[in-house]
This record gives structure tokens, sequence and C-alpha cells, in this order.
């Protein structure tokens, strides 16, 4: 069954491309682009088949006309806005950008600038954060979620001053 796809001026896709060559051309996309996020098509719905049947090796495949009703119903029409849904809720895209250091971890203000020169904070938050706080929070220069890196005076991925060291004790004999 041929399908019309709208798309931009000078690209075009084989006239017979099939199902699973279509869902590597969309990773493939997703990958050169740094895209993330779910792709629901028909090899979920098998894979959801499976995951309940009691003996997945006598389970029918699903049909052309299976997958036709399955695409039909109301609840897989709003697959996408229920995804879009349970990520706004979870707070991912907040939580990225707070790990990347382009909205500050207390406030959510967005803020610009590498985070090593704000430590992941708007001006206002970072006026009020005691260094030791900021010296507990993950290395803003990393992924946003591993500790800093200290070395002997800093950070090394971030630069933030490091911890004072703990004093070195010494036993020492007893006096006679």
């Amino acid at each position: 069954m041929p399908l019309f796809i709208g798309l931009p001026h000078g690209v075009s896709l084989p006239r017979n491309l099939a199902e699973p060559d279509a869902r590597h051309l969309v990773s493939v996309l997703a990958r050169t682009f740094q895209w993330t996020g779910p792709l629901f098509g028909r090899a979920e719905v098998e894979a959801y088949l499976h995951a309940q049947a009691e003996d997945p090796a006598s389970l029918p495949a699903l049909t052309d006309d299976d997958w036709q009703r399955v695409q039909a119903t109301a609840a897989w029409k709003s697959l996408p806005a229920a995804a879009r849904r349970a990520i706004s809720t979870a707070d991912i895209i907040g939580r990225a950008l707070r790990q990347a250091g382009r909205c500050c971890a207390d406030c959510d203000t967005p803020i610009s600038g590498p985070p090593t020169a704000n430590w992941g904070l708007c001006p206002i938050c970072l006026n009020r954060a005691e260094i030791t706080d900021l010296q507990r929070r993950p290395c803003p220069a990393g992924d946003g979620a591993s500790p800093h890196r200290w070395d002997d005076s800093t950070c090394t991925g971030c630069t933030m001053p490091s911890p004072p060291g703990r004093p070195h004790l010494t036993a020492l004999p007893t006096a006679a």
C-alpha cells in the first residue's frame, strides 16, 4: 500500500520503503541529529503481545489487518500525547536543562554561559549559596549527575575549589 509522505523539496524516499527500513532510517536520523524519545510502532505491539502471552511460541503473528485495527483505536491515537505528558510530568527536559547548566539548579531560571562560570546557578542563587553546598552538588562540567573530580586544590572538571583536606593524624606513643 503506497503511502504519501510529505517531505521537503528535493528529498525523496524509495517507492517501496518497508516498515523495518523506515524504522532504521528514523533511528539513523535520530542518532545523527541527537534526537531522543520513544518510537512506538508495530514492533512494540508485537513485543507487548509476546510479553503477555503464556506461550509466545504459539502466538500468531500480528497481521496487517490486526495492525490497522490497532492504529485506528482511540488509545493508539492518544499515545503521542500520553508520552509527552509522562515526559512533562517526570520533568525530564527540565532536569536535563538543569544538569546541563542551562537552567538554575535551584530556581529554574534560564541561565547562560558555561557551567564552570556559574556552577549551574543563576546569579541570585549563586550569591546565596555556600561553597560547601556547591562542593556537595554534582560537577556542573560533567553529565550533571556525576560527582566532582577533586585534585589537590580544585575539581578537574569545573575548577571549583576543593573542600579543605582533613588533617592527617599521627599516632604518637604515650609518654612514660
